[in-house]
């Protein structure tokens, strides 16, 4: 073992004479390394360059720079984002597929999963044919609770409704 001072800290400690082969062996530790580094190796802490980085943007901030203000549809780069909803009523009309009312309209994914927004698997419906649809699973979910609680079970007769 070779003894050695730590460039960040001064502190002696000692080091294998292949890790200095290598190019190691400079710091004491693992902080002291990363502390160098941020200090010595980071462009923005040197003087000239913090002054040639504040020159070259000082007028291209705030209310100068050309995208100031300019948020979603009124950013040139705006892709626009179309969600599930968006998809049902372009393609289903913005009327409920059952009643045909045209408030309170909710997409209804048909297979019960979220993350599925394949447009075959997706209904517009107002809320109360929504509420609807789901009833009986929502029934049968109040139950469960209720022979949890009281641990009866339930018989197949009452799960089939």
């Amino acid at each position: 073992m070779v003894e050695r001072e730590c460039l960040q800290c001064g502190e002696v400690f000692e080091v294998y004479p292949s890790l200095i082969k290598k190019g190691r062996g400079k710091f004491c530790s693992i902080s002291c390394g990363t502390t160098f580094r941020n200090i010595n190796n980071n462009p923005t802490k040197c003087p000239e360059v913090r002054k040639k980085i504040s020159e070259n943007h000082a007028d291209v901030s705030g209310k100068n720079n050309p995208m100031y203000g300019m948020k979603g549809k009124l950013a040139p780069n705006f892709k626009g984002v179309e969600t599930y909803r968006d998809k049902a009523f372009k393609v289903y009309g913005e009327v409920c597929n059952r009643c045909e009312g045209t408030t309170n309209l909710e997409v209804h994914h048909k297979d019960r999963n979220r993350k599925n927004n394949d447009i075959n698997n997706l209904e517009v419906l107002c809320k109360i044919c929504h509420v609807n649809e789901h009833l009986d699973e929502l029934r049968l979910q109040a139950e469960l609770r209720r022979c949890k609680i009281s641990g009866r079970f339930l018989k197949e007769a009452e799960i089939v409704g």
